[in-house]
């Protein structure tokens, strides 16, 4: 799968179907689905924890900590689309309709 050829609705699938098959969706609530999300956001934001600013680019550099990087990248989304789903939100939509409040509350500087 690659971001140009992949939908989030097929993303969504996948996530669902791995976490029916593994039982992950018995019992599960919002509450705990937030958690884990705040947990692997944590999980990304240590890897830059002692990373001066100046130096966080040279992450890519380092195949061992992009690896590393791209799997909290992952992790991360896959919570997000696990509250989606809960909720039955559309992620796209939803973005869509934020982008469009942020545009008036922030609008662009002439």
């Amino acid at each position: 799968m690659i971001d140009k050829e992949t939908s989030i609705a097929e993303i969504r699938q996948k996530i669902q179907e791995f976490s029916n098959a593994r039982g992950w969706t018995t019992g599960v609530n919002p509450k705990d689905l937030a958690m884990a999300l705040s947990v692997e956001t944590a999980e990304l934001l240590e890897i830059f924890q002692w990373v001066h600013c100046d130096h966080t680019d040279e992450i890519v550099k380092d195949a061992s900590k992009f690896e590393h990087l791209k799997e909290e990248v992952a992790d991360v989304f896959w919570y997000l689309i696990r509250i989606c789903e809960y909720y039955k939100i559309d992620l796209a939509t939803a973005v869509e309709s934020k982008a469009e409040k942020n545009a008036k509350k922030y609008p662009e500087k002439l």
